[in-house]
């Protein structure tokens, strides 16, 4: 039947108890659809709804509170947001009662529940210094321990167990990572990996325990230390529980709605009420719960199709982590660990010092996938993943030698990918539906945003859709400089100019005799200072040269490679400047004309590399891309003969 404008509030009360992100992001869904009826949205905590997610970097300090705020549509006739518990549910009556006792009707409910931090039934809980890391008040009580704690043991070596442990290491706080299975992550990577990340965190500092639990927490009152199940004694003054979830099923319970480990749906989400639905981590679909978000955002947005009068079906998710320990970036698609091995299951692993990547394949189509370190083509991967592409011959070739799946410019330029191909993973946004928020009018990351969600959660996509935005308008976005670029341009510069002056400049005169040498002729000139300058820019090259394998061979524990960047760059310009006392100008003949020319050539690439580097800022992603590769490698390349000549140099000097 349909309905008149004035009806709009007449129609279907929708009631959503959980305010977390999964909750928010189906009140969204719906109002995307402008559905008839209204939305009434129940939350049990103080304030207003906040990103979960982010949690972990709002306790290290990284963003600000109002950062993690969700948005939710204004107050009105058609929405409106209630800060209250739930006490109780009556399916048969369609009403539910909050903790006020006031008595509100629906016509449709969704429970959005959540779930809470799980802790083990151990003794010693009861005590001042213990805590869990679920909400904001948990976030908020962790940061105010931090300033006086001296040691906090960490229960749980998951991704929430990591992400606590980076967070929590400041002040000069110590603290240990208890982990019961066998490795860290140990559902999500493998030994290998695992040890690699175990390594990451102990360079931080972090004591890391594998393959043993908590028995007991000693105390009196306030916490003093806790005993592993090997009977060993860690004296400390905090404890924080990061050893799973508990999906919160008990309101569905108490209604007598079908509850397992969480609350049972069937493919549209609906419970064992044909009013009452669930999503999110409260919810069990297939014999499954997910204590991820995005399968409750993938749950959020076939209910609101389903609700909204649409066919859409729920058929369960793939499962995608990712974190960044330091400087250690480490993903993990599908099942690469416990998986059921079949002989067309097949595995091909990447390694090269503390880079790890592995493909996992079932009948050449890609069904997981995991890595340690920095891979451009996370994004790719995971877009494979999701959409089960096959991986050919001659890219499992390509990974086995390379560690790339694909050919460097395919992989970089996202406008090159699939229309189906996942873009935003948080928010299951596809290439296709990017460019067509582009194409009406979207040309900014903000509207793009606004209009798909796409980079609304942890943003970790935003490049990818500044390319999109780029490429498909003449829009040019202000983009995020290099570090030190003004420094790393003017050494570049100079070192270009210093290289020209020598090439250009006619050699410097000499004396008209041994007793009247001109001015400073004895630097070029003399024997003894002709040593000094020769072995100080031998010394300096040397330098050089070994620190261009800084990236190469992932040396991750020697400092921000920004800095290495910056100072590699510096060495060049001392070097221009050597070279030019060295010399005088002079230009040399034969092994010495090649040597001088090959060290101008070393000096001008990588000074052209570097202003490249600088100015990337002001290029499109993709070509900025493309020409730092290629005058980096242009670098890279003159710089080979670099060290045969300068040997062949010494030799002929001193020996003959």
């Amino acid at each position: 039947m349909q309905k008149s404008e004035h009806s709009l509030t007449q129609g279907m009360h929708t009631i959503v108890v959980g305010s977390g992100p999964v909750g928010v992001r189906f009140v969204q869904e719906m109002a995307a659809k402008n559905v008839a009826g209204k939305i009434t949205l129940f939350g049990n905590e103080p304030g207003r709804p906040y990103n979960r997610v982010q949690l972990s970097s709002l306790l290290a300090g990284e963003i600000a509170p109002d950062d993690i705020q969700l948005q939710m549509p204004d107050e009105s006739d058609h929405f409106s947001f209630i800060q209250s518990a739930v006490s109780s549910i009556d399916p048969s009556a369609k009403q539910l009662i909050d903790q006020n006792g006031t008595v509100h009707h629906f016509d449709r409910l969704v429970i959005a529940t959540g779930a809470r931090a799980h802790v083990p039934n151990i003794e010693g809980l009861n005590q001042t210094g213990v805590y869990t890391f679920r909400s904001l008040k948990d976030a908020e009580h962790l940061y105010a321990r931090t300033s006086r704690a001296r040691h906090i043991v960490i229960v749980g070596g998951g991704l929430l167990g990591l992400e606590t442990a980076k967070a929590l290491l400041k002040n000069n706080t110590q603290v240990s990572l208890i982990q019961q299975g066998e490795h860290l992550m140990n559902r999500q990577l493998d030994e290998f990996a695992a040890d690699i990340l175990k390594n990451s965190l102990l360079d931080m500092g972090v004591r890391v325990m594998t393959n043993i639990g908590v028995r007991e927490i000693i105390g009196s009152g306030r916490v003093t230390a806790v005993v592993l199940r090997n009977g060993d004694l860690i004296e400390c003054d905090t404890v924080v529980f990061c050893s799973g979830i508990t999906p919160n099923i008990e309101i569905a319970r108490s209604a007598r709605i079908r509850v397992n480990r969480g609350i049972l749906v069937d493919d549209r989400l609906q419970t064992s009420h044909p009013s009452i639905y669930a999503i999110g981590e409260c919810c069990e679909h297939n014999d499954l719960t997910y204590g991820i978000v995005n399968p409750g955002y993938e749950q959020a947005s076939v209910l609101a199709d389903v609700l909204s009068g649409g066919e859409s079906l729920y058929s369960g998710s793939l499962l995608s982590t990712s974190l960044k320990v330091i400087d250690t970036p480490v993903r993990s698609v599908g099942d690469v660990v416990n998986y059921t091995k079949t002989p067309f299951h097949r595995e091909y692993v990447y390694s090269k010092g503390e880079l790890y990547r592995k493909l996992v394949t079932h009948k050449g189509r890609l069904v997981g996938a995991m890595s340690i370190g920095a891979w451009s083509e996370d994004a790719r991967v995971q877009e494979a993943f999701l959409g089960q592409r096959k991986i050919n011959f001659l890219q499992r070739c390509l990974f086995k030698v390379c560690g790339r799946v694909w050919p460097t410019s395919q992989s970089r330029d996202v406008s090159q990918w699939p229309k189906s191909a996942v873009v935003c993973q948080c928010s299951s946004v596809t290439q296709g539906e990017v460019v067509s928020a582009i194409q009406t009018q979207c040309s900014s990351i903000a509207q793009v945003s606004n209009r798909t969600r796409a980079g609304a959660v942890c943003g970790s996509c935003k490049p990818l859709l500044l390319q999109l935005i780029e490429s498909h308008t003449d829009t040019k976005i202000e983009r995020e400089k290099e570090w030190a670029w003004a420094p790393m341009l003017v050494a570049s510069l100079a070192a270009f100019v210093i290289s020209a002056l020598i090439l250009s400049l006619p050699g410097i005169a000499v004396g008209e005799s041994v007793t009247q040498p001109a001015p400073l002729e004895f630097l070029w000139n003399d024997k003894f200072w002709k040593k000094v300058t020769g072995f100080t820019l031998l010394g300096l090259s040397v330098v050089g040269l070994l620190m261009s394998l800084r990236k190469r061979l992932q040396f991750q524990k020697l400092g921000k490679f920004a800095y290495w960047r910056l100072f590699h760059i510096a060495l060049g310009v001392t070097c221009a400047v050597i070279l030019l006392i060295h010399t005088g100008l002079h230009i040399g003949d034969n092994l010495n004309r090649l040597l001088m020319f090959n060290f101008l050539a070393v000096l001008i690439m990588g000074g052209i590399a570097s202003s490249v580097i600088s100015l990337s800022h002001r290029l499109k992603p993709i070509n900025a891309t493309k020409i730092r590769s290629f005058w980096s490698w242009a670098h890279i390349v003159v710089t080979w003969p670099l060290p045969i000549l300068l040997a062949i140099h010494i030799l002929t000097v001193f020996y003959f």
